[in-house]
């Protein structure tokens, strides 16, 4: 035994074991975020859809020298 109480083959069983835990832990965060960036772009989507459908209104402004509305002339 060493002045820690294992033997090398014990302590290297719990580093492997540490790191495969680590490593589970590690996959479920990549798995979450892999989410949460298909839920981004299901928004992004959703949001490209409504522009889609309500058009460019902003580059669209009305001439300021032509009337609106109703024709001044009647």
């Amino acid at each position: 035994m060493t002045e820690h109480g294992q033997d090398p083959g014990e302590r290297i069983e719990q580093s492997a074991d540490q790191l495969e835990q680590d490593l589970e832990r590690l996959e479920g965060h990549i798995d979450d975020a892999k989410d949460h960036l298909k839920e981004r772009q299901a928004d992004a989507e959703r949001l490209e859809q409504v522009e889609d459908v309500a058009g460019d209104w902003e580059e669209k402004r009305p001439d300021p020298h032509k009337p609106q509305g109703d024709d001044p002339a009647e």
